[in-house]
């Protein structure tokens, strides 16, 4: 079995491209509008990182502040961070195939959590989707569901789950 060497690297809008590819392949049921990705990417390029790998963009996270317990809809533009934003909303963490199990999705949350703490929030959120709640659950996230909740994330899938985890 080879290596698989891989980096996390700082994202800019030039590399939306590469964002649009990688989400069509790992999102196919619910791929979102490449103006709502440059959306999040302009309101925090802090939280935006890409995953190279043998010369490759083989995926992206895109965070930024946002409120507890109330993630944004899919395929919405923001338009702005609200003043009262009091997480750090992980929006999407998307990895081709090939690059699963290869420690790259947990190995990027050290640097969320960084990002998260140097902009002053105490917490992280997100939406679990596609089964990966084990995974964020090894990360370190619980889940923390209300009805509310179950409503709203239904445009999500079915087995979406809204996580957090505190920042020490």
């Amino acid at each position: 079995m080879t290596e698989m060497t891989f980096r996390w690297r700082e994202a800019s809008l030039p590399d939306l491209a590469s964002v649009s590819e990688i989400q069509l392949v790992v999102h196919q049921a619910f791929p979102e509008d490449d103006a709502v990705l440059a959306d999040r990417i302009a309101l925090s390029p802090a939280g935006f990182f890409m995953l190279d790998s043998k010369g490759l963009s083989r995926g992206y996270v895109l965070s930024h502040p946002w409120l507890r317990g109330a993630p944004p809809s899919l395929n919405s533009m923001l338009g702005e961070i609200p003043e009262a934003a009091d997480t750090w909303y992980i929006h999407d963490l998307a990895l081709l195939p090939e690059m699963r199990g290869s420690g790259a999705g947990g190995g990027v949350l050290p640097m969320l959590a960084d990002v998260a703490r140097t902009e002053g929030f105490r917490s992280m959120s997100l939406v679990s989707v596609n089964g990966s709640r084990r995974f964020w659950e090894r990360q370190g996230f619980e889940v923390r569901m209300d009805e509310r909740l179950v409503q709203k994330l239904s445009s999500y899938g079915d087995d979406a789950l809204y996580m957090e985890r505190h920042l020490v």
